[in-house]
């Protein structure tokens, strides 16, 4: 900058650590505080995500799903997510069955259990596919969520796979309970089929991403409510004082 004698006077750098911008779609990447937009997003895919539950075979068949050479680690795991679902529908019905049978005067307490268990079931199903298909890894945390975050498919299918196992372990504590209970603990056991399938796709799916950035490429946006801000970082030598020519 030139003063009125004409000499040359040093210009303070502007910094700008903070910039809001409208988000070029309702979609909501990033760190999310109090996100409606990311809520409206996961409730827009319930028709889809239902009419996978209704088909759970439409993007690969039954046979074909037993293989872990895919060529799509998404439908893959939307096939064993589906599949997981109906699973534990089958696992609750057998659970209700036998306290309806053990469990006198219970059985009002047995379908409460039961609708209950199946409509987790379908949130948990659905929450899951919807952070790994749909967002490339999602967690959340009360009103704070990251999503976009190749990192988190590695954790979340490392926890399917030991929860997996912890299933088939704790299995075996029924098995004694009563004379049907042998049932249950098949069941039950039965379950680590679904969720560790789902932990091995999800850390493929993580293996084929690796080369990303491991919280994604908007780890530094920030959406709280309906607004989004970009956190620049900052730089590693910042220059205070900007010589103009």
């Amino acid at each position: 900058l030139k003063s009125a004698d004409g000499e040359h006077r040093p210009r303070l750098a502007q910094e700008k650590p903070l910039s809001r911008e409208s988000p070029p779609d309702s979609r909501s990447d990033g760190v999310s505080i109090l996100d409606v937009n990311l809520l409206q997003e996961w409730f827009a895919t319930c028709g889809e995500y239902f009419g996978i539950i209704l088909k759970p075979f439409g993007k690969m068949g039954c046979k074909a799903m037993w293989g872990c050479k895919q060529g799509s680690l998404e439908d893959w795991f939307t096939t064993w997510s589906a599949v997981q679902f109906w699973w534990a529908v089958i696992i609750n019905i057998i659970a209700f069955i036998l306290l309806a049978i053990l469990a006198d005067g219970q059985v009002g307490a047995a379908i409460m259990n039961f609708i209950w268990n199946v409509i987790a079931a379908y949130i948990w199903a659905h929450l899951g596919w919807f952070g790994v298909v749909k967002k490339t890894g999602c967690c959340c945390c009360c009103f704070i969520c990251l999503t976009q975050a190749p990192l988190l498919l590695l954790i979340y299918g490392i926890w399917l796979i030991v929860w997996g196992c912890i299933c088939l372990l704790n299995s075996l504590a029924y098995i004694s309970l009563c004379d049907l209970c042998f049932l249950y603990t098949l069941c039950y056991a039965s379950y680590a089929v679904p969720l560790i399938y789902m932990g091995i796709a999800m850390v493929m799916m993580w293996n084929e991403k690796k080369g990303d950035p491991p919280l994604g490429d908007t780890s530094n946006v920030v959406v709280i409510g309906n607004q989004t801000q970009t956190v620049e970082p900052p730089s590693a030598l910042p220059e205070a004082l900007v010589d103009s020519a």
